[in-house]
């Protein structure tokens, strides 16, 4: 009776064990998900140990039934497991891999999206933390209380580009004093103008990351729906402001292998309210059902298999890959993914892009010939070497109808200090501005024929100018539309003069002064050079 009892109690300290994972890691109770598989497994390897440490305890030699069981279980079922994912490996399916997701070419000049230059999102991920974070730290009242999560989700909100992201108690105390009230802000970042807005809430958010216990996002999501496959869900806002969760759930395209989405789950992040829709019937204003990892993974399917499993490995003939990078366009009120398309072999060019509607799923193909995103980037950075600038991820953008990256330049604190203009098909073409409208203006102007010598000097004249002076810091150049242009820094901020003002700028160094007029744009219109 002693040994019944001894297993009993075994029995039930392991169960409960294994409670207390489940409800920290909650996984999907479905034989589809793999960390529900890996809970099993871990289930009946402690059953078959309290067994083996029962037959040590009492000295047994012979296996009994019940360990004859757990020792089989679990070998057939990782046997069935592994050989159903080696049969629904890419080396027996890759031309079911490659169908993943469909693509449609399209051309550049007809088709693919003139972008409104006030829409351009020039902040990227890290830029908006900063900003995030500077703006939090300037509110005395907030920061010691919260501080902004680091989700930063892009959304379009009535189709301008923003990153939102929802405060998060500063820890278990700040956690303990305010979970009655709940969170009273959250973030949206301009990823245009740079702007922070904290956003205030009629009603406080109760349900977020930073909650413990039933309030936590992902422990009440997996209460609601325990059998749907669902991974972390990210944080938007509706196109009124009101804050949500949003969570895709997954369904397994072949037995045990390859998650694809299947539909969604909206929380509302201050009720704590689930819905649950289809890929069909979802609310429009979500931007993000597809990761940018799903869809980068599937494309690279896609460039790999087209041909068949041996050509990948072998001949590789019209092999392609996406690029080390990629960044998100906005689009008719939705978000697109960008990234490169470029041989197997890298070769430092594209052979064109694609386009892919992270809510839909549609897939573009541009095949536009072009110099790839890194060597824009070193050829933005290299266009003010002297400045030690440091190139963000580039967009390619459809300007009079060519294609060109633009790229934010930040310094070494991170702080965006000019933007840059690259030629996608002739990458030495650099044009260099303090705004994205300087950089469209130097393009135009570079593009037109301007007949009338008349009209140029009733434009000049219509500048306002002012009159600056001070000491060289530092100095570049950049060849800009065949124009020299020397770029420099005075005071901590950056001017710059074409070579046809003075003969004398080439010579210039730092510590000399300079005097003269200046545009709104701190571009010099005259020069005076005192060595």
């Amino acid at each position: 009776m002693k040994k019944y009892a001894e297993r009993f109690s075994a029995y039930a300290l392991w169960v409960g064990i294994m409670f207390v994972l489940y409800y920290l890691y909650l996984p999907a109770i479905t034989l589809q998900s793999p960390r529900f598989r890996l809970f099993l497994g871990l289930f009946f390897i402690g059953l078959l140990a309290i067994e083996v440490m029962i037959d040590i305890a009492s000295q047994r030699k012979y296996v009994n039934q019940v360990k004859y069981i757990l020792i089989t279980l679990p070998i057939l079922f990782l046997g069935v497991t592994f050989a159903i994912q080696v049969f629904n490996s890419p080396f027996f399916r890759a031309t079911d891999y490659s169908e993943l997701i469909e693509v449609e070419e399209k051309d550049f000049e007809t088709d693919f999206f003139a972008m409104n230059p006030n829409q351009i999102p020039m902040m990227d991920r890290d830029t908006a933390e900063r900003l995030g974070d500077r703006r939090i730290g300037s509110m005395s009242d907030l920061v010691s209380q919260f501080s902004p999560a680091d989700s930063y989700t892009q959304i379009n909100i009535e189709n301008e580009p923003y990153r939102v992201t929802p405060l998060e108690y500063a820890g278990f105390v700040q956690w303990f004093n305010n979970r009655d009230e709940g969170i009273p802000h959250y973030l949206k970042v301009d990823m245009v103008t740079g702007e922070v807005t904290v956003e205030d809430l009629e009603e406080n958010i109760k349900y977020s990351h930073s909650e413990r216990f039933s309030r936590n996002v992902t422990r009440h999501l997996r209460r609601n729906y325990p059998t749907l496959i669902f991974r972390d869900p990210s944080f938007e806002v509706d196109d009124e402001g009101h804050p949500h969760y949003i969570a895709t759930t997954y369904e397994n395209r072949f037995l045990f292998a390859q998650q694809e989405p299947s539909g969604v789950i909206i929380l509302d992040a201050v009720t704590g309210e689930t819905s649950a829709y289809g890929l069909d019937d979802m609310p429009t204003w979500m931007d993000r059902i597809y990761s940018a990892e799903l869809i980068l993974e599937q494309l690279n399917y896609r460039g790999k298999y087209s041909s068949g499993f041996w050509n990948s490995v072998f001949q590789k003939r019209g092999v392609t890959q996406t690029t080390d990078g990629y960044n998100y366009l906005p689009m008719n009120d939705d978000v697109y993914l960008y990234t490169g398309v470029t041989s197997v072999n890298r070769d430092a060019s594209n052979i064109g892009f694609f386009l892919v509607n992270l809510r839909t799923k549609r897939a573009e193909f541009y095949p536009v010939t072009s110099a790839d995103e890194s060597s824009a980037m070193e050829s933005a950075e290299g266009s003010l070497q002297q400045m030690r600038f440091t190139s963000t991820f580039p967009l390619l953008i459809n300007l009079n109808n060519r294609p060109y990256y633009i790229s934010s330049l930040k310094d070494d604190s991170g702080l965006v200090r000019s933007y840059a203009l690259v030629d996608a098909q002739d990458y030495q073409k650099v044009i260099t501005g303090n705004t994205v409208e300087e950089l469209i203006d130097q393009l135009n102007g570079a593009s037109s024929d301007i007949e009338d010598p008349t009209e140029v000097e009733e434009i000049e004249t219509e500048e306002e100018l002012s009159v600056i002076s001070g000491q060289v810091d530092d100095i570049s150049q950049a060849v800009v539309s065949g124009d020299t242009i020397y770029f420099f820094m005075i005071d901590g901020s950056i001017y710059k003069a074409s070579i046809t003002l003075s003969d004398q700028l080439p010579f210039v160094e730092v510590g000399t002064e300079l005097e003269g007029e200046v545009n709104e744009n701190n571009t010099f219109r005259s020069i005076i050079i005192t060595p």
